[in-house]
């Protein structure tokens, strides 16, 4: 055995308690978790727990599980209680000194130590919540569960085993005070110490048990993989064992058997006295029903427990113990005559009395002590062994002479069993004496004769007793033999048989219930070999009985069984000596003559038995190798005669053939004669005709006919097709001999032997990944397909179709039930091996609705089944639809393939099914109906087997599921046909209609609400027998069910569904069901997730917009509340038990589950619920507390929010097991409540420790940032991303709250943290081109019609990373596992599992991706504030744009991401120039920048027209802020630079500025971007204008501006007007300025030209470029300009101010036209003045407005843009003046340049009077447009101008007055 691991002493700390912060593991709580071990051995509390020495120690001694009262424990319990350790302060959630007084008197009532007791009152208080919980239905949520449930009155007996959930008045009924009353909290106090006592034996008996199953592995009878649990387990057992029979002085050598044994004895004396503890009167009734039961069930475990041990020992107990036990039994005529006192003790009660049999037969031990005599191994038994002892054997003779007194009795197995032993030990006491006699007798030999042996004294004993009188005296063991004989002992294994397999029936208790069986078998062994018993029908029965160990067709088929082959029956087959030569080499030589035994034993050693190639053993040792044949021959048959006289034996040999099977017509020599068949036929018949001269003997010969037996070598399958083939109306055969059909019960046997068969072979080859194979060496043997009449299928077909009409003739025949029941086995095996031939029977059947008529299904179900009460029929056909269902989808895709591509070698399936896809469609859809009817009805039938209905709903509700999966888990496709899962579309559209409508009927729901009833309705108990279990699997399913419909509802978006409704008035059952059992745990939270995140629908629908009372809308009210339907006390019991997050057993499931429904609370407007999770207490709690203290810790349980928080801030990310899925749900969750609910979360600065825990995280991650190798590593990291991400979001969000506080301190500790975020978060996501694209080839090419897209997994349920997060791998291989290239080890399943890995790391990157864009954003809020800050960011942008130039992934899946990234570029870039960042690093941005947008497009020309544009214009604008850090200096004033630069598009920088060369970039932008992108903007715009936007031409126009305002383009700029001019960008240009009065925009109602502004600042700024300006001017770009339609607008009369329509006529006018006006003149100079006032001269009436615009004595607003508009004409009147002054010095006449029409004196005059009067410019300044209004929100201070704008204004004015000569 290997070393147990180190034991740690158990934590017991009063003060966590008190806080909430450790759950004690409960001795009942951690049964509970055993029973589902896969689950417990996941739970690291309960293995610390059960491995500790304190439980050791207890699990050693069970039977006395606390110790006595003592002065230690007294000093440990005052100690424990002392202040320093737990304030003794009342509180509203505990009283220590309660919990005191509490621990004191239960110590003293039971007499246990104070500690021990301590414990347990400390279990009581933290149990409260969830027992007041339990107690029952509040009033109010008794009525919204009838509401729901659709029903007025609701009878125990409708729902399940008890009614403690609807018991009225329960405890929750009663108001608070009285469930926290003295009577009360004893009374549960006396639950829990009762409970932990049976919880402690039962733990001890399971351990015990699994403990032996290594030594039983190393038995060839057992399988190496016999085991219940992990090995840890098994080793505890192993070391309890041990403990438990640890020798001590004061013990008889038995050890723990003696112990069983006498607390046993103890307990029954205790019973006997009554109930003494002296308990309130209140409660005494209810307290001693507690007693008594809990008693009873102590007693059972602890036989259990005594069966163990006495089964494990490998010698005879000794005569001591054996004595004790008998002498007791008597006294209490074991245990017939214990009273039941409460209704609880019933089942109980049955068991004990088996468990009194099986003991007593454990303790006598018959097979050893048979063994040890036939072997002589006697000789070393220890002297103080029962067998031994004269006065034991009186003792225990005199034992079982009362036992017969009490009839059939638990005392006649063991007293047959004696009967045995006492034989076999007379006859070895007599073969002694014999030899004894001869040595006395022999002449000198009296010398050698040895002592009289202990033996011989019992044979002497054993003749002394005398038990009967008179002549005819027998010895003890033959008077007990028989009379137990006459008692029907066998009758009675049987039924203690059948109570053990059913009571211990689930598959924890497997061990044990194979020791029951063994000991039962044992004895029916010994019985054999001792001559005792003979063969029988009924010794058939019994063993057939032991043999099936409860193995029904249901749970055989269903995996609910061993998969591996069965001990008891590898004993049976075994044993050469008795089994098989007494019974079934019997069973078989008296077949076919008696045939039911031998098929019961077939059928039972089929279902146990092991296979070999996918054929059981029984086929070829037993079925298809018969060499006698044993009939009643014809009425007078005499063709035979005498042989081997000499032997007396009835010897005889055939003189002629002898047929097994004829015509009714035939003569008795017709086997003489041969049919005219054909070849295959005629050898058919000839195999079962027994050939002239065949030998056999006549076995009876006592009457006419005679039964002989012939030596006939055939094979019995063959025999039994031949015999089956009778019973058909359309046969022409008879049973030769008979002249009559077969029966119906042989018929019936042989359908079930043939249907165990071919499951046992499929079930041989159903490995999980596999495809379900039934052998073809067994379908050959079977004569399955062979092609003629005797093929089983078509017989059975016919029979089946045969008896469904006579059923419907004579509905009461339950012989053709179960000869129909039978059948629907055998189809649901063909259904899986040969589909083509079930569903062409099911469309001609009888068995489903055709045409309107009513199918058998319903009329057996209505006439026969229902009358009975039994439902046989109705499950099988379940199975039978769920079998059909699955065969049509998963052989879907085979049914497309080509025959050869689905072909294997000696394949013995078949794809195809033999009928069109429309009519198996409509076959489920009839069928599926059907079925739901029965689900909907199911609740009023009468049941004589509750199980009956159990596996109805259970089988309905999980086929129901499966439906709704295949439909809509997988493929996007809103057309569900159109699915590889096509098939059952009809069907599933069906369901989703049937329970997802909105209209109020309860009749589909209202089966689902029982069955959680039910489930809420179960009481605790320790044995889980099969019922129990069936009660538990339905309450599951039902769960499963509602989730998927509630997730398909949220789907398809439906309108909220009456189901959802009912689903929340139930929420009462749900609460308690979560509180129940861990096992539904899981399927609660994730109901009540989906209810939450679909109960938004309610306030999303369109026509929901309902009026209330007042004429409100509710469409603003929020979703039903979760909470809504809970009573207060409930509702707060729930959320105490909600907040233990499966404390203390923290199964990592269950709690990532958990974590995940809070999340859905807080971002699904559950108010009440998320205030509870973020605060600890309910706002009616807190309303309350507002008026008193409340101290820290006052709560029972600490705020979910403040678990979170104070889970993540210590992470051991060391550990190499950390539950990333787990951290990743609380960061998750603690991340929805900080975005829903920071209000109420408080301020993230007090939760220091958290967010240092963050930082470290994400230090730890670039600490060790390695690309994963492996899949476990890819898995990993993927959740490591996932929290990366979540962390970054809290980060981001606790930086905006310091922020917004002024408080920029966090940056310094998270600033040194971001490393792996910008090492790695911009890279390109590791998705693997290769994989993906060669999976989708290979897949398309390989499957036909099958695609990835279609096994892509919907959103119907969560996605979680892992093997099948993308791709539903499941369902894809089920869909194409039937080809060797999908499921092999280097298989297409293989990719589909690494795509999935792959997909889900790629998820996790991009998820991170986002969340350090919401990080980096507010790092860019504040990137002045830390010196590396600039640093990162501008790495960020650098990062951001490498990744989108080095882009090699797929467009369609990824250019969203390339978009991502730019726009993150982009606000982190505008940050960088808000802030003036002005460094080297950021001067280096443009290359990458650059880089990127020439990457990412192909054709500059037609890139406005591509699906790009989006991401391109987003790459423009970050180029644009870009090429900002190369044009201002850190020392620049931006306001000064800012003013007036329209002038000339820019201002030159400073010379002195250091920059990197860059102009041949700078060059290639102007080229590709500016000059190629103007004019395919202008060409689309023409093409297409709805896809052009202005900011597209403003976007291009910033960037020609930046480019050409950046110092070393000063040197290039004759470069940069050559690309222009060969781009024609000019003509482009001026062409578009000629269009815009066509190409315009509805703007307030009147067409904008914004593209004549647009077009012609685009010409303006390249008019900045001397070179170009001088271009220009030569090719008149004025006279083109002229010819524009927008031009007459200026010739109006009037002119265009800014306040006429539209106002962009003026905006081009002032800053357009006037500005190029000036640089044409700056550029050009004096040539052009003629020209340029010859020009504006055109529009006098433009110009006669503006000479009076500032006229005062005019009520003229003025405004920016009208006095922009005097300075610049004062700047152009100015410089004409100068040119006409200066002529003939600048080579012009001074005529050639007339005077500008504008009246430049009046404006002067109109100047000068505005300076002096600038508080009335005040107030007729006016706002504009937006950018007027920006300037008119910034305020000044001083004297001067109020605004920014009036400052502006005055400026421009003052500027214009120096033009005009004012104040010279």
């Amino acid at each position: 055995m290997a070393p147990m691991a180190p034991v740690i002493p158990l934590e017991f700390d009063l003060a966590k308690c008190f806080k909430g912060e450790q759950q004690l593991v409960t001795w009942p709580i951690a049964l509970s978790a055993l029973c589902d071990p896969a689950t417990a051995s996941k739970s690291g509390p309960l293995r610390v727990f059960l491995a500790a020495k304190e439980s050791v120690d207890v699990l050693s001694a069970p039977w006395k599980p606390f110790p006595d009262p003592s002065p230690e424990e007294k000093q440990k319990f005052e100690a424990k209680t002392a202040p320093i350790n737990i304030t003794p302060a009342q509180t509203e959630h505990y009283n220590v000194n309660e919990i005191k007084e509490d621990a004191l008197w239960l110590s003293q009532q039971a007499r246990i130590s104070e500690y021990a007791a301590l414990r347990l009152a400390v279990q009581e208080w933290q149990a409260r919540p969830t027992m007041q919980l339990l107690s029952g239905l509040t009033e109010e949520e008794l009525l919204s569960v009838q509401a729901a449930a659709g029903i007025s009155n609701l009878g125990a007996s409708t729902f399940g085993p008890n009614s403690s959930i609807l018991a009225a008045p329960s405890l929750a009924l009663q108001p608070g005070t009285q469930f926290e009353s003295l009577e009360q909290r004893r009374l549960r106090i006396l639950h829990i110490y009762h409970s932990t006592r049976v919880a402690i034996l039962r733990v001890s008996q399971l351990l015990l048990a699994w403990g032996s199953a290594k030594d039983l592995r190393a038995d060839p009878m057992y399988d190496p993989n016999y085991r219940v649990c992990d090995d840890w387990l098994e080793q505890l057992g192993q070391a309890i064992a041990a403990q438990q029979n640890r020798k001590q002085p004061q013990v008889t050598p038995s050890g723990a058997l003696d112990h069983c044994i006498r607390a046993v004895l103890a307990r029954l004396d205790a019973y006997d006295n009554g109930y003494t503890w002296t308990v309130p009167e209140s409660i005494q009734e209810a307290a001693a029903e507690k007693w008594v039961t809990g008693q009873t069930t102590e007693i059972v475990h602890l036989l259990h427990l005594a069966v163990l041990h006495a089964d494990l020992s490998t010698t005879l107990p000794p005569a001591a113990t054996v004595e004790n036990w008998f002498e007791s039994m008597t006294d209490r005529a074991y245990l017939t005559n214990f009273p039941i006192l409460s209704p609880n003790q019933s089942p109980l009660v049955e068991l004990l009395l088996l468990f009194t049999s099986l003991l007593s037969l454990a303790i006598l031990d018959v097979e050893r002590v048979i063994d040890d005599l036939d072997t002589g191994r006697y000789d070393s038994w220890d002297p103080s062994t029962y067998a031994l002892n004269s006065g034991t054997i009186k003792k225990v003779t005199e034992s079982f002479v009362y036992a017969r007194q009490l009839g059939p009795s638990p005392a006649t197995p063991p007293s047959f069993a004696w009967a045995i032993i006492t034989y076999r030990l007379f006859m070895e006491a007599s073969a002694l004496e014999q030899d004894r006699s001869r040595l006395l007798d022999t002449p000198g030999s009296r010398s050698s004769v040895p002592d009289l042996m202990p033996l011989e004294e019992v044979g002497l004993a054993l003749n002394n007793i005398e038990i009967s009188e008179g002549p005819d005296r027998k010895l003890p063991f033959e008077d007990l033999g028989q009379a137990c004989i006459e008692l029907g002992v066998v009758g009675i294994i049987n039924q203690l048989v059948d109570l053990g397999v059913h009571s211990y029936g689930t598959p924890i208790d497997r061990i044990s219930r194979d020791k029951f069986r063994l000991v039962f078998l044992r004895l029916l062994r010994a019985a054999l070999s001792s001559g005792i018993a003979d063969y029988s029908s009924e010794l058939v029965l019994a063993v057939y009985t032991i043999l099936s160990g409860g193995n029904t067709y249901r749970n055989w088929t269903h995996g609910n069984s061993s998969p591996h082959a069965d001990p008891v029956v590898a004993l049976f087959l075994k044993d050469e000596k008795v089994f098989r030569p007494r019974l079934l080499k019997e069973a078989q030589f008296r077949y076919p003559y008696e045939l039911t035994p031998f098929l019961k034993l077939s059928s039972a050693i089929t279902r146990g038995g092991a296979t070999h190639d996918g054929i059981p053993t029984i086929m070829n040792d037993t079925l298809t190798r018969m060499t006698t044949l044993m009939q009643s021959l014809p009425a007078g048959f005499k063709q035979f005669s005498s042989i081997r006289e000499e032997e007396n034996a009835n010897f005889v040999a055939l003189a002629v053939d002898l047929p097994q099977f004829g015509t009714p017509t035939a003569s008795a020599f017709l086997g003489q004669r041969r049919l005219l068949t054909s070849a295959t036929h005629q050898r058919a018949e000839d195999s079962m005709t027994i050939p002239a001269a065949t030998e056999g003997n006549i076995v009876d010969d006592s009457k006419q006919p005679f039964v002989a037996v012939w030596e006939y070598h055939h094979s019995a399958l063959d025999y039994l097709n031949r015999l089956l083939s009778t019973y058909t109306s359309g046969s022409k055969q008879v049973e030769h001999a008979t002249g009559r059909p077969a029966l119906l019960d042989d018929v019936t046997e042989i359908v079930g032997l043939l249907s165990d068969i071919l499951h046992s072979s499929l079930q041989a080859s159903n490995a999980p990944d596999e495809q379900v194979i039934c052998s073809p060496e067994l379908l050959d043997a079977m004569g399955i397909g062979a092609g003629h009449d005797l093929d089983p299928v078509n017989i059975v077909l016919a029979i089946f179709e045969e008896e469904l009409l006579r059923l419907s003739q004579d509905p009461l025949n339950e012989g053709s039930l179960e000869l129909v029941v039978n059948c629907t086995h055998f189809v649901q095996a063909m259904i899986v091996i040969t589909p083509n031939r079930i569903w062409p029977w099911l469309t001609r059947s009888r068995l489903l609705e055709s045409d309107g008529n009513g199918g058998s299904l319903a009329s057996i179900l209505i006439g026969t089944e229902m009358v009975l009460g039994r439902y046989d029929f109705l499950i099988g056909c379940v199975q039978m639809f769920d079998a059909l269902v699955k065969d049509a989808v998963e052989r879907s895709v085979a049914r497309q393939a080509p025959t050869a591509a689905v072909s294997r070698y000696r394949d013995a399936r078949t794809y195809v099914s033999g009928t069109s896809d429309k009519i198996i469609s409509s076959t489920l859809l009839t069928f599926g109906r059907t079925l739901a009817s029965v689900y909907e009805s199911s609740l009023k039938w009468k049941y004589n087997r509750i199980q009956d209905r159990l596996e109805i709903n259970i089988g309905i509700c999980k086929v129901f599921k499966s439906i709704l999966a295949f439909a809509y888990g997988v493929d996007d496709s809103p057309i569900l046909s159109s699915k590889l899962t096509g098939l059952v579309a009809p069907i599933a559209e069906y369901i989703t209609e049937l329970y997802l409508t909105k209209s109020a009927n309860d009749l589909p729901t209202n089966p689902i609400l029982m069955s959680l009833m039910s489930g809420a309705e179960l009481g605790e108990t320790s044995i889980s027998n099969s019922a129990a279990t069936l009660w538990k699997e339905q309450t599951h399913t039902t769960l499963l069910f509602s989730d998927i419909l509630v997730r398909v509802a949220i789907l398809l978006n439906k309108p909220w569904t009456h189901l959802e409704q009912q689903l929340f008035k139930a929420t009462p059952l749900l609460a308690r069901l979560y509180a129940t059992n861990d096992v539904w745990k899981s399927p609660v939270v994730r109901l009540l997730e989906a209810l939450v995140r679909g109960a938004v629908r309610e306030i999303e629908e369109p026509d929901s917009g309902k009026q209330d009372g007042l004429g409100n809308s509710k469409n603003e009210q929020e979703p039903p509340s979760l909470l809504g339907h809970l009573g207060r006390r409930t509702a707060t019991n729930f959320l105490s038990v909600l907040s233990q997050l499966d404390e203390p057993l923290k199964i990592v499931d269950i709690q990532t589950n958990v974590w995940s429904l809070l999340s859905a609370v807080v971002t699904c407007k559950q108010q009440w619920f998320a205030l509870y999770l973020l605060t600890g207490s309910t706002p009616r709690e807190r309303m309350r507390n507002k008026s008193t203290v409340t101290t820290p810790g006052s709560s029972r349980n600490k705020a979910l929010l403040a678990q979170a928080l104070d889970a993540l801030s210590y992470l051991v990310l060391e550990n190499p097991n950390c539950p990333w899925p787990l951290f990743v749900a609380m960061l998750e969750f603690v991340t929805s409540a900080q975005n829903n609910w920071s209000w109420a979360m408080g301020d993230l600065r007090q939760h220091s420790q958290f967010i240092q825990q963050l930082l470290d995280f994400l230090k730890w991650m670039g600490d060790g940032s390695k690309a994963p190798k492996t899949d476990a590593a890819t898995l990993t990291r993927s959740y490591q991303n996932r929290f990366a991400s979540l962390a970054c979001e809290v980060l981001a969000m606790y930086l905006h709250t310091s922020r917004q506080t002024g408080d920029v301190s966090p940056l310094k500790d998270i600033v040194p943290s971001l490393t792996y975020l910008e090492e790695n978060v911009l890279k390109l996501p590791s998705y693997n081109v290769s994989l993906h694209s060669n999976l989708k080839q290979n897949i398309e090419s390989k499957f036909q019609g099958v695609s990835l897209e279609k096994i892509k997994r919907t959103t119907l349920y969560p996605e979680s990373f892992g093997k099948a997060f993308f791709y539903d791998t499941e369902l894809a291989n089920r869909l194409l596992r039937h080809d060797r290239h999908w499921s092999n080890q280097q298989g297409y399943l293989a990719d589909v599992e690494k795509a999935n890995l792959n997909l889900g790391l790629v998820d996790s990157q991009v998820q991170l991706l986002h969340s350090w864009k919401l990080l980096a954003m507010e790092l860019g809020q504040v990137v002045s504030k830390h010196d590396l800050l600039p640093t990162k960011i501008i790495r960020t942008v650098e990062e951001c744009m490498k990744a989108n130039a080095e882009s090699t992934l797929p467009e369609a899946l990824f250019g969203q991401l390339m978009t991502f990234r730019a726009d993150l570029a982009f606000t982190l870039l505008k940050n960088l120039v808000n802030a003036k960042v002005n460094t080297p690093k950021a001067r280096e941005l443009l290359s990458p920048i650059w880089q990127a947008i020439r990457s990412s497009t192909e054709d500059f020309d037609t890139i406005f027209s591509s699906d790009q544009v989006h991401y391109y214009r987003t790459l423009l604008k970050i180029l644009y802020l870009s090429l900002q850090f190369h044009i201002f200096a850190e020392s620049e004033n931006a306001e000064n630079m800012s003013f007036r630069s329209s002038f000339r598009g820019s201002v030159p920088a400073s010379g002195k500025t250091k920059v990197t060369p860059i102009s041949s970039q700078l060059l290639e932008i102007l080229s590709d971007t500016v000059a190629r992108g103007f004019r395919s903007l202008a060409t689309q715009l023409h093409a297409e204008p709805e896809s052009i936007s202005p900011s597209d031409f403003a976007l291009l126009t910033a960037l020609l501006q930046k480019i050409i305002a950046i110092p070393e383009m000063s040197k290039w700029q004759a470069q940069a007007a050559l690309i222009f001019a060969n781009s024609s960008t000019i003509r482009y240009a001026t062409s578009l300025f000629s269009w815009s009065d066509r190409l315009t925009l509805e703007t307030n109602g009147s067409k904008d030209p914004v593209y004549g502004e647009l077009s012609l600042l685009f010409i303006l700024s390249l008019s900045s470029m001397e070179s170009l300006a001088e271009t220009m001017a030569v090719e008149g770009i004025l006279s083109q300009l002229n010819t524009a339609n927008l031009m007459n607008y200026y010739r109006r009369v009037g002119g265009m101010s800014p306040f006429d329509s539209p106002p962009r006529l003026f905006s081009i006018w002032s800053k357009g036209i006037l500005p190029l006006c000036l640089n044409l003149l700056y550029s050009v100079g004096a040539p052009i003045g003629g020209e340029i006032a010859s020009f504006l001269n055109q529009f006098s009436e433009q110009l006669n407005r503006a000479s009076n615009a500032l006229n005062s004595r005019t009520p003229n607003k003025i405004t920016l843009s009208i006095a922009s508009e005097t300075h610049s004409l004062a700047l152009i009147s100015s410089i004409l003046d100068s040119f006409r002054a200066s002529g003939p010095r600048l080579g012009i006449q001074a005529s050639d340049i007339p005077t500008l029409d504008w009246d430049k004196d009046n404006v002067k005059e109109d100047i000068e009077g505005w300076m002096a009067r600038k508080g009335a410019l005040r107030e007729r300044i006016v706002v504009l447009d937006e950018s007027d209004a920006v300037l008119f929100a910034k305020k000044r201070n001083g004297d001067g101008p109020d605004n920014e704008l009036e400052q502006r204004v005055l400026m421009e004015l003052e500027a214009a007055g120096s033009c005009l000569g004012l104040g010279q």
